[in-house]
């Protein structure tokens, strides 16, 4: 899994494409509350980025998790939590978690796998100290 600088546009933009496909399939109702919701604009992440990171986490995601019997990608807890620690400013992270519930609740459907990844964040986010710098 490749990284990205802490509060980057594409560490968010990962996290925000890891909800999406956490229940295994993306759902268009899915993007469109995305785009709907101006969580994108909010956190200065144009579409093409979002768009070009979420190609990144499939391609890494098949290649280094993929079961090769049932062609299904599970995500470790560990890789999870370094995914969310690459973002650091409580008002991002605020931000970010508001575009996943976006996006989990877009389809009327709160997967196990999508509950569980929002429960990992806001237990990871909610632990972590309070930073004072501006939003970068």
């Amino acid at each position: 899994m490749r990284n990205y600088p802490t509060n980057s546009p594409k560490a968010m933009s990962r996290l925000l494409a890891l909800a999406m496909i956490a229940d295994g399939r993306i759902a268009p109702q899915e993007l469109k509350s995305l785009h709907r919701s101006g969580v994108l604009g909010a956190l200065r992440v144009s579409e093409d980025t979002f768009d070009e990171t979420a190609g990144e986490l499939t391609q890494d995601l098949l290649a280094s998790n993929a079961n090769r019997e049932t062609g299904m990608v599970e995500i470790e807890p560990i890789l999870i939590d370094r995914l969310l620690d690459e973002v650091q400013n409580p008002a991002l992270r605020a931000m970010v978690l508001k575009g996943m519930l976006e996006i989990v609740r877009a389809d009327s459907v709160i997967d196990h796998r999508e509950r569980r990844l929002l429960r990992r964040a806001m237990h990871a986010w909610a632990d972590a100290p309070v930073e004072t710098d501006s939003m970068a």
